[in-house]
């Protein structure tokens, strides 16, 4: 049963709560501080890795382990690291001596944060182990140095935790006992769910946090104290057993947005809701949404070789919202993949008072993920129209 944030929870449950006055009398000592989320690490949650470090060029080690120093996953990382603007540091272990001829604790000793990628969970424990980089990580806790990791990555700090790193079914793997909870990553996985909560309901695993593939929890000193997602679809929640019967409680999630988007009150945002085909014989629309009605005519209903059911499709596709950028840059929210891919949202530029198509993106699987999608690539489209537009005159 899942509910909502209730203002009792923090006394309920405030076991998992960050306390100021227990802060306080232990100043001397480092802030443990832990970082997870329900899915592989993405450019957003790195940056928000980047942002708890309070540096502008922090060392940032990721480890690979599960995905047995996978490359792809290791380029994937580099390249986030560029677009952020830190040095990528890679701790690999499928390979007999290090190219930078460094031991683990040399690599890790000076990091200011640790990332931990997804993979095989019990392989990458049993590693740990046996290389004594549990150890190493374990130091590095007490040190202060950032932990993090999504999926594997995240299971691993947790005392236990669902996971599919054994053949056939998902299972119960133990994690390093960081924090004294049990964990759920791809909590939207149903299955995943479901054995997750017979795990507390039988008493099998203590009470703990379910995470969604975009969402994330802070841990600082083992307390929970701050929930993120990057969607309003994916959500962490806390899990228990009261009485005999699992709760589930939604918590409340601060959305990230990279810091290069549009603010609130940058932009204008109207609220459509008609159809293509309602649209085409309406006279009363703003010059963007009329632009935009007329170039899907020419281009798609008044093709020649155009079939019934194309047609009655396209006129069927229902324009959601519009979003307008300093008269200069539109957003067209539209629902044309909304059983596959989910929300379009098409871009028109300004160009001398003519409203031309500057292409069309994949907004997002909500209309709010669809809005984030527009604030945060309007710059970069814009940028893209002047060129194309100076190019062609």
């Amino acid at each position: 049963m899942k509910k909502l944030l209730l203002p009792l929870l923090f006394s309920i449950v405030g076991a998992f709560l960050f306390c100021p006055a227990l802060a306080q009398s232990n100043k001397t000592l480092p802030e443990e501080t832990i970082f997870i989320f329900g899915g592989d690490f993405n450019r957003k949650f790195v940056q928000y890795i980047k942002d708890l470090t309070y540096k502008q060029d922090p060392n940032i080690c990721y480890l690979p382990t599960a995905s047995a120093d996978n490359q792809e996953n290791i380029k994937y990382w580099e390249t986030i690291c560029k677009n952020i603007g830190i040095k990528p540091i890679i701790l690999k272990v499928w390979v007999s001596s290090s190219p930078e001829n460094k031991t683990f604790e040399e690599i890790l000793q000076n990091t200011d944060a640790i990332v931990v990628g997804g993979g095989n969970t019990l392989n990458m424990m049993g590693i740990w182990k046996a290389q004594g980089i549990d150890t190493l990580l374990y130091n590095a806790l007490k040190k202060g140095v950032i932990l993090a990791g999504g999926s594997a990555g995240s299971i691993c700090w947790f005392q236990n935790g669902v996971s599919d790193s054994r053949p056939v079914s998902l299972s119960l793997v133990n994690g390093l006992g960081y924090l004294p909870y049990s964990h759920c990553p791809h909590y939207s996985e149903e299955i995943r769910e479901a054995l997750y909560h017979q795990l507390i309901a039988n008493h099998e695993i203590p009470a703990g946090f379910g995470c969604d593939e975009l969402a994330g929890i802070l841990f600082k000193n083992g307390k929970a104290v701050e929930f993120v997602s990057q969607s309003d679809k994916h959500h962490s929640y806390f899990v228990y057993n009261e009485n005999g019967t699992v709760q589930t409680t939604e918590m409340k999630s601060r959305i990230l947005i990279n810091t290069d988007a549009l603010s609130e009150n940058d932009y204008t945002s109207l609220t459509v809701n008609k159809k293509i085909g309602e649209l085409l014989i309406s006279v009363d629309q703003i010059p963007p949404l009329a632009a935009y009605i007329a170039i899907q005519k020419k281009l798609r209903l008044d093709k020649k070789d155009i079939n019934e059911n194309e047609r009655n499709r396209i006129l069927n596709i229902n324009i959601e919202k519009i979003f307008i950028y300093n008269h200069q840059l539109a957003g067209i929210i539209n629902d044309a993949y909304i059983n596959s891919l989910g929300y379009g949202l098409g871009y028109l530029y300004n160009c001398d008072g003519v409203w031309k198509s500057i292409g069309e993106d994949i907004g997002g699987a909500t209309l709010f993920e669809s809005e984030i999608t527009f604030r945060e690539k309007a710059k970069i489209i814009i940028e893209r129209a002047e060129k194309q537009f100076i190019t062609s005159d």
